[in-house]
């Protein structure tokens, strides 16, 4: 758990988890050069953080993702216990998109109730109408996203949503169909929570490497390059859910090339 602010606004990066990928699971098509080495541990794998996000902006604390939970032997609910976070103070759960390590930790696995019980869960619209017309639905959506949705907690987002004075979510394709991050806006400092836009160092630095991981290559490809690249030009603060944990740096030019710095 660490806390940094972005003006007004209070940002708690939380680790559920961290696990590590062979480099070729991550990026099958892209051939393994000298470069990629230092993010590799020395079985050639890259480890990913799986972290979630709290905003405070006045009355609102916002929750971005719910990480892995605990068939994973998640660790959000110890992160917000540190951060003094009780689970019924969230006001606003907000999902970056809707793959099972982000939602997570929605459902009490005792109850079969959201776990946030007084927060508003905020779907992007696009993945609800994509993961539910599946057949068959995936196995997270029907236990971490239907149950929200019977509870009567849930509303679908799409495009610029205004989350509240200093957070707004807006749409950022291609992981997903309907992938979301969170700009923050604050006494003239900025911040960008990513979600999967990047997922690892390496595709910081090249950007055009395609994910095995992403839904639509190609756009992710470039919906990655113009994010990385205005963030880049506005020196935000960037909250991510798979780099090095806490997740929690800046995108940087340095001798012509992007590259991801730790704050």
């Amino acid at each position: 758990m660490r806390t940094i602010k972005v003006g007004e606004i209070e940002l708690v990066a939380l680790v559920d988890t961290v696990q590590a990928y062979p480099f070729a699971a991550v990026y099958p098509e892209a051939p393994l050069v000298d470069w990629h080495r230092e993010y590799l541990d020395g079985a050639g794998a890259v480890a990913l953080n799986f972290g979630a996000f709290i905003a405070r902006d006045g009355d609102t604390t916002l929750l971005v993702d719910t990480g892995w939970g605990p068939e994973y032997q998640g660790r959000l609910l110890e992160e917000l216990a540190e951060a003094g976070i009780m689970p019924g103070a969230v006001t606003h759960v907000l999902f970056t998109h809707l793959h099972g390590d982000h939602t997570g930790w929605n459902i009490d696995r005792g109850t079969g109730l959201p776990l946030f019980a007084n927060a508003r869960y905020l779907v992007p619209r696009l993945d609800w109408d994509y993961y539910g017309s599946r057949e068959p639905k995936p196995g997270s959506f029907v236990r971490d996203v239907e149950p929200l949705a019977e509870a009567g907690v849930m509303d679908l987002i799409a495009g610029e949503t205004v989350v509240s004075k200093g957070l707004t979510a807006v749409a950022t394709p291609g992981h997903t169909p309907g992938h979301t991050s969170v700009m923050v806006n604050s006494a003239g400092e900025r911040g960008f929570v990513l979600g999967d836009v990047v997922l690892t160092p390496i595709d910081a630095t090249d950007p055009e490497l395609k994910s095995s991981f992403d839904w639509d290559k190609d756009l992710a490809v470039k919906t990655r390059i113009a994010t990385v690249d205005r963030l880049i030009a506005d020196q935000s603060l960037v909250a991510a859910s798979h780099l090095p944990a806490p997740g929690l740096g800046y995108f940087v030019r340095e001798g012509g090339r992007r590259a991801w710095r730790g704050a």
